[in-house]
């Protein structure tokens, strides 16, 4: 239904509906903020920009969008890759991490979707702390719901590397927390 939806909307989009780009930014804005925000440590303004970016790039793009798969999936592989690019144009400065730590509080809000309120602030962190590739694979699992296949085919990577970077996401997660009673299922 979902694709079909979507199909829809890029003919209309496709033919100069206005209102169709909008329903479309309104449909996906939040689902490609949330993932950008995960993915820039938390820093609002900067997943703001991002999310803007990736918006942008995608309307001058559409035209060649080929219906041979999801939509969703092609909108989040310009999210990913618009996240890639930034952060390989700019040295991350990990001082930067630890300034935005207490804006994170501020935010937890947006976590509780995927772990009690007192976990929230938390697991933030410590996903911040994994590899750039693990923390990817797992925001994508656990917070937008993504299947492996579709991990890797967004990420462009194999299936098992996908997979083996949610297994040693999680594995580096719970050595993180050193809790016995938080699970990942």
């Amino acid at each position: 239904m979902t694709q079909l939806r979507d199909y829809l909307l890029i003919r209309r989009i496709r033919a100069g509906d206005d209102d169709a780009w909008e329903e479309l930014v309104n449909l996906y804005y939040g689902t490609i903020y949330s993932y950008c925000f995960r993915r820039c440590y938390g820093q609002r303004q900067l997943a703001e920009d991002l999310t803007q970016e990736i918006f942008l790039k995608l309307i001058k793009n559409l035209e060649h969008f080929q219906f041979t798969g999801k939509f969703f999936n092609y909108l989040f592989t310009i999210a990913v890759n618009t996240c890639n690019s930034y952060y390989q144009k700019k040295n991350f400065d990990y001082a930067e991490l630890h300034e935005n730590i207490a804006e994170q509080a501020e935010n937890e809000a947006a976590l509780k979707h995927l772990v009690a309120a007192d976990t929230a602030e938390e697991l933030q962190i410590y996903l911040d702390e994994l590899p750039d590739m693990q923390r990817e694979a797992l925001i994508l699992k656990y917070f937008h719901q993504l299947k492996v296949k579709e991990i890797a085919k967004i990420t462009e990577v194999s299936v098992p590397t996908a997979q083996s970077r949610i297994n040693q996401g999680l594995s580096k997660l719970k050595k993180m927390l050193d809790r016995e009673e938080f699970h990942f299922e």
